[in-house]
C-alpha cells in the first residue's frame, strides 16, 4: 500500500503532469486502478485527449470504416475516443479467441479465418504481434491476413465504372477510375505480405516522405515551369537511385520484386521495371505540383507530363482558342534523367511496325490498364521462374522478396494477377469478347481458390459472384430464375460443410496386423531419386482413396502406403513410402536444409513450431493423426 506521503505528493501534481504520466501506464490499468483512486483521478483518466493518445499509440492500423485519419485531425470532442479504444481491444480479444480455435482444431478453421479477415486492418496489429513472438510459442507459425484489403482497393474501380455522373469528371478522376495509382499497384504487394509490416497507407507515406525530400532539395519548385519541375524530378530520382535497375540483365529484369511498387520504395536499391518507375514518378509529380501519368507503349512505359490547361510547358499562356488544351512532354524515369524527344518515341513505334495511330498512343494510360499490364509482368516473372532450366537454388532470387520467402510467393503472385484481371473490368463491359475473357479468368481464379486459398470463400462471394451474375450471358443460366453464380455458391457451401465437419482420426494402433507406417507427420525427408527435401503432412494405407487430392493420373495411385508432403511451396504432393529417406536433424532452425527453411513461413497451416530437440515439426494435426 502506498504511504499517505507518497499519495499526497502525487495528488499535489497538476492535472497536465498527471496526464503525461498516464501516457506510460497501460490503458487497462488507467481504467481499472488509477481511475478508482479519487474523483479527480477518475476525471483525468476519462479525458478524451488521453484516450486519443492511447488510440494513436496503441494501434497502428485502422480499418477504413473508422475514418481514423479524419478523426485525428478533427474536433477532439466529436469522437468518443475511449469507446473507440475499447472497441479495438474487444476486437483483439475476439481475434485472439479465433486464432486459439484455429490452432487448437481443424474444425471450422476456414470459417474462423474468414471472420478474422473481415476485420481487415483492425486485425493486423494483433496478428503482427503474434508473428513476432518467440519461436518457442505453441502457435508461432499459424498466422496470416491481407488479400481482402488488396481486393477492396481494386473494387473501387468497379464502383466508379458503375456510377452515373451528372458532371464532366476531371482528367485525374477519369484516368484513376476511382483509385489512386500507387494504391492500386500497391495491392499486388499485399498479396505477398505475410508476417512483415507494410500496407497501402505506408506506400503513400513513403511517397510523401520522398516528395518532402525532393521539395527540400528544390525550394523554388513552386515558382518553376512545368518543364523545369518535370526535369528536376527526373534528375533528382536518378541522382538518388530511386527508379530503374542497377546493371539490368535479361534475367534480373524478370525478378518478381521489380513488379512491386511497395518493394521498390522500401528497398535500399529501389529496383523497378519501367512501369513501376513511371508510376513512382507520376505519384511524386502529383505531390510536387504538376500532372504526370504513365504512358504505356509497346515494349516500353514512359511518363507523360501535362501542362496546366491553357498554359505551355514553359509557362507561357496559350492562344485563347487553346485555353482548354494541355501541352505534353515525355520522360523515361527508368533509364534516363532527361526529356525524351517526341520524334524518338515515334521512331521507336516505326521500328515496331506501328505506322498509324500515334496520337492515340501518346496519351496518359488509365490506372486500370496500368494494373493489368503489371499483372502481365507478374505472369512473365512467374513463367520465367517455371521455365528456365537451372537448379532451384539459382532460380530462387527470381521469386524471392525480402528473406527466405520464395516458396510462399509462387502461388500468391499468380493469384494476385488473376484477381487483378477480374477486378479491372468495367461493371458493364462493352463487348462480348471482354465478357468471355472475364469468364475465363474467373475459371482460373476458382481453380486457384479451390486448390490453394479455400479461406477466401468470403471474397469470392463478396466480389466475384455478383460480377458473375452481371457478366455471364443468359445462356449460362440453368433456368430463367437461377443466378449464374449458383454453382459457385453451392461449391462454397460444400467447402464450408467440409470445413465444419469432423473426420475420423487415423491411428497407428488401429492398423491391421502386419501393416506398418514407417514415417510420422512432421518428419523432414529427402526424396531418394530426385534429391529434394520436404515435410511429411499425412499418410494413408488406403491408396488413392486415403488422401484427398491424390493425383488421379499418378502411377502411385495403386500403392497402399503413401504420404502427403509439403515441398517447393506446395502441400499437394503425394509420394510413395519407398521414395522417402528420413533426415535426422537436431538443433534450431539453422540446421534445416534451405528448402525446408523456405517452407517454415507456410508451415503454420500444419505445424505449431520446429521441435529442435526431437528433430520434427510439432504437429498441429493431432485430430487427424493423434499418435504422430
Amino acid at each position: 500500500m502506498q504511504s499517505p506521503v507518497v499519495m499526497s505528493s502525487f495528488h499535489s501534481l497538476p492535472d497536465e503532469l498527471i496526464h503525461h504520466i498516464l501516457h506510460y501506464l497501460a490503458p487497462e490499468q488507467t481504467l481499472t486502478a488509477f481511475a478508482l483512486v479519487s474523483r479527480r483521478f477518475c476525471n483525468i483518466a476519462h479525458e478524451p485527449l488521453l484516450w486519443k493518445y492511447y488510440c494513436q499509440t496503441g494501434f497502428k492500423y485502422w480499418q477504413a470504416e473508422h475514418r481514423f485519419h479524419d478523426k485525428v485531425h478533427g474536433n477532439l470532442h466529436d469522437v468518443d475516443w475511449k469507446s473507440l479504444y475499447l472497441l479495438r481491444l474487444k476486437r483483439n480479444s475476439r481475434i485472439a479467441n479465433l486464432i486459439d480455435g484455429i490452432v487448437a482444431s481443424r474444425v471450422s478453421r476456414l470459417e474462423k479465418t474468414e471472420q478474422i479477415c473481415q476485420y481487415g486492418y483492425d486485425a493486423k496489429d494483433y496478428l503482427l504481434t503474434q508473428c513476432r513472438i518467440d519461436e518457442s510459442a505453441e502457435d508461432v507459425l499459424a498466422r496470416r491476413i491481407h488479400r481482402g484489403l488488396a481486393i477492396e482497393e481494386w473494387a473501387k474501380y468497379q464502383k466508379y465504372t458503375g456510377r452515373r455522373f451528372d458532371y464532366n469528371p476531371s482528367n485525374v478522376e477519369r484516368l484513376n477510375g476511382g483509385m489512386r495509382l500507387e494504391r492500386a499497384l500497391g495491392a499486388f504487394d499485399m498479396f505477398m505480405l505475410h508476417d512483415n509490416e507494410g500496407d497501402l497507407d505506408e506506400i503513400c507515406e513513403l511517397l510523401d516522405n520522398i516528395s518532402y525530400r525532393f521539395r527540400a532539395a528544390n525550394p523554388d519548385l513552386d515558382q518553376a515551369t512545368t518543364r523545369a519541375k518535370a526535369t528536376a524530378l527526373a534528375r533528382w530520382l536518378h541522382a538518388n537511385n530511386m527508379t530503374g535497375l542497377n546493371d539490368p540483365s535479361e534475367e534480373t529484369y524478370r525478378y518478381l520484386r521489380n513488379c512491386l511498387i511497395g518493394r521498390a520504395l522500401r528497398d535500399d536499391q529501389h529496383p523497378s521495371l519501367p512501369i513501376i518507375s513511371a508510376a513512382i514518378y507520376s505519384a511524386l509529380a502529383s505531390r510536387s505540383g504538376f500532372e504526370a501519368y504513365p504512358c504505356a507503349l509497346p515494349n516500353q512505359v514512359h511518363a507523360i507530363v501535362l501542362s496546366p490547361p491553357g498554359i505551355s510547358l514553359d509557362g507561357a499562356p496559350l492562344h485563347p482558342e487553346l485555353a482548354e488544351q494541355q501541352q505534353s512532354m515525355f520522360l523515361d524515369p527508368y533509364g534516363s534523367d532527361e526529356e525524351v524527344p517526341i520524334d524518338h518515341i515515334q521512331n521507336l513505334l516505326f521500328r515496331l511496325g506501328i505506322y498509324t495511330g500515334h496520337d492515340d498512343m501518346l496519351t496518359p494510360t488509365s490506372t486500370d490498364l496500368i494494373v493489368m499490364r503489371t499483372a502481365q509482368n507478374i505472369r512473365a516473372s512467374f513463367t520465367s521462374f517455371r521455365t528456365i532450366d537451372r537448379p532451384l537454388s539459382q532460380l530462387i532470387p527470381m521469386i524471392e522478396l525480402n528473406r527466405g520467402d520464395w516458396a510462399r510467393n509462387l502461388q500468391p503472385a499468380l493469384y494476385s494477377m488473376i484477381w487483378a484481371s477480374i477486378m479491372m473490368v468495367p461493371i458493364l463491359p462493352d463487348n462480348d469478347e471482354v465478357r468471355w475473357d472475364w469468364q475465363q479468368d474467373v475459371r482460373d481464379l476458382l481453380t486457384y481458390f479451390y486448390e490453394y486459398f479455400p479461406e477466401d470463400s468470403w471474397l469470392i462471394e463478396k466480389y466475384v459472384c455478383p460480377m458473375y451474375d452481371t457478366f455471364a450471358a443468359p445462356s449460362r443460366r440453368q433456368s430463367s430464375w437461377e443466378l449464374p453464380s449458383k454453382r459457385v455458391r453451392d461449391q462454397i457451401k460444400d467447402i464450408r460443410r467440409v470445413d465444419a465437419s469432423t473426420r475420423a482420426p487415423r491411428r497407428r494402433s488401429d492398423l491391421a496386423p502386419g501393416i506398418h507406417v514407417k514415417f510420422r507427420v512432421g518428419q523432414v525427408f529427402k526424396h531418394k531419386r530426385y534429391d529434394y527435401h520436404g515435410i511429411i503432412l499425412g499418410w494413408t494405407t488406403e491408396g488413392a482413396g486415403g488422401i484427398a487430392n491424390w493425383d488421379q493420373n499418378s502411377s502411385l495411385r495403386d500403392l497402399s502406403h503413401g504420404y502427403r508432403v509439403g515441398t517447393d511451396g506446395s502441400d499437394h504432393h503425394i509420394i510413395a513410402e519407398g521414395s522417402i529417406e528420413a533426415v535426422e536433424l537436431r538443433g534450431g532452425l539453422e540446421v534445416l536444409p534451405p528448402e525446408i527453411k523456405d517452407l517454415v513461413p507456410m508451415a503454420g497451416k500444419f505445424f505449431k513450431r520446429w521441435d529442435g530437440e526431437n528433430g520434427v515439426f510439432a504437429s498441429n494435426l493431432t485430430e487427424l493423426f493423434p499418435e504422430d
